[in-house]
């Protein structure tokens, strides 16, 4: 298959879905969207938290804020299995399963006053459910924030460039909201300045690289994640993650267009490498029996390498979190929401699993791409030791498979030297990951001390001076961000960096939270706006087949995985999943109860 055809084969797919399943289904048969109704971003504006926004400043924030490292990480992890059935997995459960999600998670929301999908979940299956979901969103958020506060460490003590723009950008991000929201300045207009500004901080970077300790880093970014989610979401949060959607998409943009100027190159990596991996693919340790055993099959596996780019139940909270109260038109919700989820999957489609399958085998890319094999040894690959993709680790499949698409396109172009060329991308491709990554770092600590606050609402009766304290923005912010961090600081023997442990934790307990979101959205469907018949099938059976396919795969993870893994992640991440595995069950029989319940009124 030639890159070309990969490419108009995804965009096709993603057009049809985007008009058909989402407009015309969801939006028009399901939601019945009224952009007359009022929003609660215009019934509660508080200035912090409910905030009418622009709905292209509102898909820049919610895309940033959702596209993690999952979309990237999760799909280079994936490539064990060969480049088609991750690629299969993104886009049919993107479609079916994480776009409907998302839109329906942000829609409910809207609908029962900007409430999360925890608290709805309370309206169809009762008070028990509301607490229930609460700790194990709570418990997973943790994980998150665990595995990304890893991944953006990792990448910062590699690229220290990316860091030094990482910094650079957060003024400037402070500056745009200032612009707009202070002094009413043009959206357009403040956006042209700020990203001129943030050129000039690009090329900032590359010569003044900002050097620290991955563990360093580690505290830096707890400090920062604790003061970005008690800062009003105007002042940091909407700003950046705006700013960051530009980069983003010129990012995502680079990925569409390089295949139009590579008609010539063809993939040369296996469609399918086998069905079973080992079990090192699924975080078992090297050294340890686990690794080498062949347990790591896709089915019911994949959840727990692809964490996002097909689903993410993470969306859920940020969608019925934050952004549903910031929505000003529930017209806006598709492009938001349907329209974000879409976007994340061409992130896992088209900027890692595309640039990996054309350049899987270095030697015959080369051969193919006219390039001299001392050339890519120059650039940093030398095909004597380093023969194919997998020989790298997730990250750096990710960073060299996109710079040899960039710089091959570009070189072939513009007759531009390909080894500068392929340096520059893989910088530009690393300081892309950490924008993903810092978006959602600050969203899930926000979103963890929203859970927080509404899991304590108990004791507000009961002592409301105790529950003034315990729910304070800053202290609801340290305690999720203090306990990700112990699992995030240490460097783990025979892994290295902890969010190789972590991963697989988080990637499962967050799909196994999206079966349940988009449970409870079907239920709020099916009770509440009393949908029935085919249409409410088209959500509840890829919940169901989504429940079954991460419980298995959880429960396989903690029988054949955990035993391997060191003693503070068997009583840190394990402990986690175990309980979010005792959660899941008891929202599972609560679903059942609802719907019956709801069948029969």
């Amino acid at each position: 298959m030639h890159a070309i055809i990969f490419l108009g084969l995804v965009l096709a797919i993603y057009a049809v879905a985007y008009f058909l399943y989402g407009r015309e289904l969801l939006e028009r048969r399901v939601v019945k969207a009224d952009p007359n109704r009022p929003t609660p971003a215009v019934e509660k504006f508080d200035g912090i938290d409910y905030v009418p926004a622009n709905k292209y400043v509102l898909y820049g924030h919610h895309f940033a804020s959702i596209a993690g490292a999952g979309p990237i990480i999760g799909p280079a992890l994936a490539l064990a299995w060969g480049w088609f059935l991750p690629l299969l997995w993104v886009l049919f459960g993107n479609i079916f399963i994480g776009a409907v999600h998302d839109y329906t998670s942000m829609m409910a929301s809207v609908r029962q006053g900007g409430l999360s999908i925890m608290s709805i979940s309370e309206g169809v299956m009762g008070r028990r459910a509301r607490y229930i979901f609460l700790v194990y969103v709570w418990a997973a958020l943790i994980l998150v924030l665990a595995a990304f506060i890893s991944v953006a460490s990792t990448t910062f003590e590699s690229v220290p460039t990316a860091a030094t723009l990482a910094i650079v950008f957060m003024p400037l991000s402070l500056l745009f909201g200032i612009m707009v929201y202070k002094f009413g300045i043009d959206v357009r207009i403040a956006t042209i300045v700020t990203l001129v500004l943030v050129f000039l901080g690009l090329l900032y970077s590359f010569r003044v690289p900002v050097h620290l300790s991955y563990e360093g880093w580690v505290v830096v970014l707890a400090l920062y994640s604790i003061l970005a989610a008690a800062l009003p979401v105007w002042y940091l949060l909407q700003p950046r993650d705006y700013l960051n959607a530009y980069v983003l998409w010129i990012f995502v943009g680079l990925a569409l267009v390089a295949p139009l100027f590579l008609p010539f190159m063809e993939i040369t990596g296996p469609a399918i490498t086998s069905f079973v991996a080992k079990g090192a693919v699924i975080g078992a340790p090297r050294g340890t029996p686990a690794a080498g055993m062949d347990i790591a099959y896709f089915w019911p596996m994949v959840p727990l390498t692809i964490a996002c780019g097909a689903l993410s139940g993470f969306h859920s909270v940020v969608a019925s979190g934050t952004t549903s109260k910031q929505l000003a038109n529930e017209l806006d919700a598709l492009l938001v929401g349907y329209g974000g989820m879409l976007t994340e999957g061409a992130v896992s489609s088209l900027a890692v699993i595309l640039p990996a399958a054309l350049f899987w085998d270095f030697a015959a890319a080369a051969q193919k791409a006219g390039i001299p094999l001392e050339t890519l040894k120059a650039a940093g690959i030398d095909v004597e030791k380093t023969k194919n993709i997998l020989a790298f680790g997730a990250a750096d499949r990710f960073y060299n498979a996109y710079a040899l698409a960039q710089a091959t396109a570009w070189s072939k172009l513009f007759g531009l030297d390909f080894v500068g060329l392929f340096k520059g991308f893989k910088t530009f491709a690393a300081w892309a990951l950490t924008a993903f990554v810092l978006t959602t770092l600050d969203t899930a600590n926000r979103l963890a001390r929203f859970a927080w606050t509404e899991l304590m609402d108990w004791l507000r009766p009961v002592n409301r001076s105790a529950y003034r304290v315990i729910t304070n923005r800053f202290v609801a912010s340290i305690i999720p961000i203090a306990l990700a961090s112990v699992l995030a600081y240490p460097t783990v023997e025979g892994v290295g960096r902890a969010y190789l442990v972590i991963w697989p934790a988080f990637a499962g307990t967050n799909q196994l939270l999206a079966a349940l979101a988009l449970l409870t959205a079907t239920l709020w469907v099916y009770a509440v706006l009393r949908v029935r018949g085919p249409v409410s099938l088209l959500m509840l059976i890829p919940a169901a087949f989504l429940w079954i396919t991460v419980t298995l795969a959880l429960a396989l993870w903690v029988l054949l995985i955990l035993p391997n893994v060191p003693f503070l992640y068997q009583i840190g991440a394990g402990s986690l999943v175990v309980l979010t595995l005792g959660l899941d069950l008891l929202l599972i029989y609560l679903f059942v109860r609802g719907l019956l319940k709801a069948r029969s009124i």
